[in-house]
């Protein structure tokens, strides 16, 4: 079923309040509560960006950085223990599926100078006071150049991807890390920054479309086999980009960086998923040509981005505005962990290490909507074309509307009959350089999706 909407309606006096209701969505924005990360004087510092941490509970938790150091706090951070110094190792990355079992990647070398170090993956077995490198021996497949992320999926179950300027490998190991078979996935994807996998065999690889920056656009591969297969489902139109670091809600809502090295342009994006992946909506981040580094969020509402400016940014309505944050300089990666009861505490890495520990308010368990809402393209120019799929016939009200959740357009208010339906909309040129969100709104749930409208 296919629709031309062409709604006749007042662009003027809309367009006459668009401003003044930006001001008034920043101005609120500002006065909002923050959160603010504490940071932690005894937490290893080497005068340059830090790339690890992580946390096995609030108290336990380890460091990495590119000087070859690993430490460990098991007091939230209080105090920290050096468990390695190992000068030619760059760590990057850092994972453990316990106390004591954990992995190191090490990035490799031919690309930051000093490293000589060429094991990609360290593993200890005594909580990290003591690594050995994983034999090549243990790997069956190509022997990664260099590793960028790691991600401990269940205790038997654990990836490892890298690295930035490429060459692109996927490892996993269905044993705790005793083998791994691993994967060139250049053909696909020209280097990879980060991992995040839901289940066992389901996941997603990001990272950027080149291994050349000046080529590259940000890309995210999906899988549903465990890393036999992969299917594109994002890949930004832009190049000297690549997709940072990625940070999940939970299986329907995620986003991530998209690190540019475009100095003809200002403009910065963060994207996000409301389908569990499937599609990716860029959001406009900054106008001030920073490149962006780690990402964390604690709800699909509140969240951080580290960047090279300032002491990064902080949202609190779904990355629509973004306001200066606390979260650190150069903050590279963004660990977070929730409780039943409300309690949210993080930890963020980049010239030092911060804390944060709040109480967040626990939303009632909410069942998702049983349709998602995709838009093609986004950002959009002239037209739109809207997609979803309902389970059954039913009403149906379809509303675009602006950040402050006043009404533009309906797209939709009608009974549809159940499968797919497509909608196409002309976008009105007063809509040109705006943020609009979609609503669609049924008797079995609510489905939102934001679309940047670009000049």
């Amino acid at each position: 079923m296919r629709f031309f909407v062409n709604r006749c309606f007042s662009f003027r006096s809309w367009a006459g309040c668009w401003l003044v209701g930006l001001a008034m969505a920043f101005g609120h924005a500002a006065q909002a509560q923050s959160y603010p990360w504490q940071a932690l004087p005894t937490a290893p510092q080497n005068g340059q960006k830090q790339d690890d941490v992580f946390f096995l509970n609030p108290q336990l938790g380890w460091a990495v950085n590119g000087s070859g150091h690993i430490s460990q706090t098991a007091n939230g951070g209080t105090t920290w223990t050096r468990q390695l110094t190992q000068p030619g190792t760059y760590f990057r990355c850092i994972g453990f599926a316990n106390s004591q079992l954990g992995f190191a990647g090490n990035i490799g070398t031919n690309y930051f100078p000093g490293v000589t170090d060429t094991n990609p993956l360290y593993r200890t077995q005594d909580g990290g006071l003591s690594w050995q490198p994983v034999p090549a021996s243990a790997i069956s497949g190509p022997v990664p150049t260099g590793l960028c992320a790691l991600q401990v999926v269940t205790p038997q179950v654990i990836y490892a991807a890298g690295r930035v300027g490429g060459p692109a490998h996927l490892m996993k190991s269905s044993d705790g890390g005793l083998t791994w078979i691993s994967r060139s996935l250049s053909p696909q994807i020209g280097m990879i920054t980060d991992v995040h996998f839901m289940a066992a065999d389901t996941g997603f690889v990001f990272g950027g479309s080149s291994s050349n920056i000046a080529a590259s656009a940000t890309k995210v591969l999906y899988t549903t086999d465990g890393g036999l297969t992969f299917r594109s489902v994002y890949q930004s139109a832009r190049p000297f980009e690549m997709v940072w670091k990625a940070s999940f809600v939970d299986r329907r809502v995620g986003y991530c960086t998209v690190l540019s090295y475009n100095t003809g342009t200002t403009a910065r994006y963060v994207a996000k998923t409301t389908d569990g992946g499937l599609t990716w909506t860029e959001l406009p981040f900054a106008a001030n040509g920073c490149k962006e580094f780690g990402i964390g969020f604690a709800t699909e509402q509140i969240g951080w981005v580290g960047t090279d400016v300032g002491t990064g940014s902080e949202t609190q309505d779904g990355g629509l505005t973004w306001q200066p944050g606390t979260l650190g300089q150069f903050v590279n990666k963004v660990r977070l962990l929730r409780n039943a009861s409300g309690r949210l505490t993080g930890y963020a890495i980049g010239l030092n290490v911060r804390k944060l520990s709040t109480i967040l308010a626990v939303a009632p368990a909410v069942a998702p909507a049983p349709f998602a809402l995709a838009a093609f393209p986004n950002p959009a120019t002239r037209q739109l074309t809207l997609r979803y799929e309902l389970p059954r016939r039913q009403a149906v009200r379809l509303v675009m509307s602006d950040l402050l959740g006043r009404e533009i357009a309906v797209l939709a208010d009608y009974t549809q009959d159940a499968g797919p339906h497509e909608l196409t909309y002309a976008l009105p040129a007063a809509l040109s350089a705006n943020m609009v969100q979609l609503t669609l709104v049924t008797a079995q749930g609510r489905a939102t999706l934001p679309v940047s409208v670009q000049p």
